[in-house]
């Protein structure tokens, strides 16, 4: 009898822990979203094939007959929905996922030619544009060297006094073999100013996964957690996961504005400029500009409490410098914010360019 019991009693365990964890399931389930929509021209009709995307993600797709688009298993977060199609201006929607699935209603507007006065310059010309390009666009990391764009013929070059700019009127084609991503890339403007060095360039991007052998899998497999290991993503992520330490990040106050740094004694707790906004999202405040310096074995043993005297150094290779440029930031789980102008970013994550760029549904 009491064998019996016995197993009758464990039946009855198994059976609820199985309960349970459907019941799990299907909550995890039931924070999965969608992003959902149609896409018309100003006549009110609706645009098929036009290319629809999320930007820095895996997710691209193109509208139906209908007009159509949809997409699913959305985490709560901000997503950047970007429309294209040759004829049209693209346009960019923020989306704001919390707890229901989103529906867009996305007109597009028949481009505009503008004419400007240029200089063209001759074959050798374009050459040396192309070499500057890749140089400020790519970057220079050993990842940025093995990108290649497929189609540079679709740039268009233009040079204003010193600025010289480039445009484009469909997606750049890249292949980086160094993290096994193709890259299409919709540049909406690039501008490099030939006497300061200074560039600026802006524009969506949407990722595919190249094809190929394990060793290869493996390899880029390597390379991306080498490239995530201290980026940007990284360190909004361990924020919001308030795991900074943990994860190898040190973060200073900045006193002074020029180098060498003028830092404060010691590491601040960043956890003092957070506010919980909601289960989705933190709210990143702070006034000062912030130093950020990415080591694991440096970031356990930095934290010094019977330093009492400021500390002055020169930014490390791979230090960097933060500074809001808006009042806050709203940042998600997947370490993206909701206003792309959010930051001034300076140092080692201001060097990263789109040859090491990774898309958010890397883990």
């Amino acid at each position: 009898m009491n064998c019996s019991a016995n197993l009758y009693t464990m039946k009855r365990i198994t059976l609820s822990i199985f309960i349970i964890l459907i019941h799990a399931g299907l909550l995890k389930a039931q924070e999965s979203f969608s992003i959902s929509g149609m896409v018309f021209n100003t006549k009110e009709e609706p645009i098929q094939g036009a290319s629809v995307f999320i930007d820095g993600s895996e997710k691209g797709t193109a509208t139906n007959t209908k007009g159509e688009f949809k997409f699913s298993n959305l985490r709560p977060g901000t997503y950047h929905v970007i429309v294209s199609m040759i004829g049209y201006s693209s346009t960019k929607q923020n989306v704001i996922i919390q707890n229901q699935s989103i529906s867009l209603n996305i007109h597009l507007t028949e481009k505009l030619i503008v004419l400007r006065e240029v200089v063209i310059g001759d074959d050798s010309q374009r050459k040396d544009n192309i070499k500057i390009f890749l140089k400020n666009f790519l970057g220079e990391s050993a990842s940025a060297k093995k990108c290649t764009i497929l189609n540079l013929e679709i740039l268009d070059f233009s040079t204003v006094k010193k600025i010289l700019e480039a445009t484009s009127d469909d997606f750049l084609i890249i292949e980086n073999k160094s993290l096994g991503y193709r890259i299409k890339y919709l540049l909406r403007n690039f501008r490099y100013n030939r006497e300061t060095g200074v560039t600026s360039y802006d524009g969506e991007s949407v990722f595919e996964n190249l094809t190929g052998t394990d060793s290869e899998k493996n390899t880029w497999n390597a390379n991306r957690k080498k490239t995530y290991e201290g980026s940007l993503m990284h360190y909004l992520r361990a924020l919001y996961k308030n795991r900074l330490e943990q994860d190898g990040f040190i973060t200073y106050e900045v006193m002074n504005s020029n180098q060498p740094l003028q830092l404060a004694p010691r590491p601040i707790n960043m956890e003092q400029y957070i506010n919980t906004v909601d289960s989705n999202f933190i709210q990143l405040q702070f006034k000062t500009r912030l130093y950020v310096v990415y080591g694991k074995e440096k970031a356990l043993k930095e934290n010094n409490p019977d330093q009492k005297s400021g500390i002055t150094t020169w930014m490390d290779k791979n230090g960097s410098i933060m500074r809001l440029f808006l009042d806050n930031a709203i940042i998600d789980s997947k370490g993206s914010y909701v206003d792309y102008r959010s930051f001034f970013i300076r140092g080692f994550w201001g060097r990263k360019r789109i040859g090491d760029q990774l898309p958010f549904e890397y883990n």
